[in-house]
Parts: structure tokens; C-alpha cells; sequence
């Protein structure tokens, strides 16, 4: 693994995370879901799917009230429930996370 290369892809991300809320404004879809470490999205026929996207699918209030009936189960066949975030809220986390996570690395090649 090319610990130099890795920290260029993060440092890429997180520009552009960064860009995702750097101009706020009213949105129709607001909210962003988690399901354990993953996502929630939708599939090409708009069937509910989780999965891990760097850009997650935005979704409007009564989506949400849809996803949060539906039951998520993890690979131990627990149930999971689903997180919400706003979607300024979810990106600066992962704001957050990426500075961290490259200053660390950065660390490692120093």
C-alpha cells in the first residue's frame, strides 16, 4: 500500500466534502440514513438498498419515515436501527474523520 498515494485520494475527498456544504441552502432532501457502518440508497428500480458510497443518497422527511419502518439487520441477524443525519451534520463528520485520519498517515511517511 502507497501510504503517500492514500493520503492524495483522502486529501481529494475531503475537498470535495468539503465543497458538499460549503455553500448551504434549502434542500427538498435533507437527510442522509446509516445502517451500521453503511448507507442507506436506492437501487435503479428505487428499492431500498444499504450500501458504502462515499456520496450517499439524500433523501425528503417522508423517505425517511418510509426507511425507519423498514427493519435492517446485520450480519449476526440483529436488528440495526437506522440513523438520521442532516446532511451538513453527516459530512462534517466525515470532515472531521478524514482530517484526523490524514494527519495520522502523514505521521507515518513524516
Amino acid at each position: 500500500m502507497d501510504i503517500k498515494k492514500t493520503i492524495e485520494e483522502l486529501e481529494e475527498r475531503l475537498q470535495s466534502y468539503i465543497s458538499e456544504i460549503k455553500f448551504p441552502y434549502l434542500e427538498y432532501t435533507p437527510f442522509i440514513v446509516e445502517v451500521g457502518a453503511l448507507t442507506v440508497g436506492t437501487d435503479d428500480n428505487g428499492v431500498v438498498i444499504v450500501e458504502n458510497k462515499n456520496f450517499p443518497t439524500q433523501f425528503s422527511k417522508s423517505a425517511v419515515k418510509t426507511i425507519c419502518s423498514m427493519t435492517f439487520r446485520n450480519c449476526n441477524d440483529e436488528i440495526v436501527q437506522p440513523k438520521i443525519y442532516g446532511k451538513h451534520e453527516w459530512y462534517s463528520e466525515k470532515i472531521d474523520s478524514l482530517k484526523m485520519t490524514i494527519d495520522e498517515l502523514k505521521t507515518l511517511v513524516a
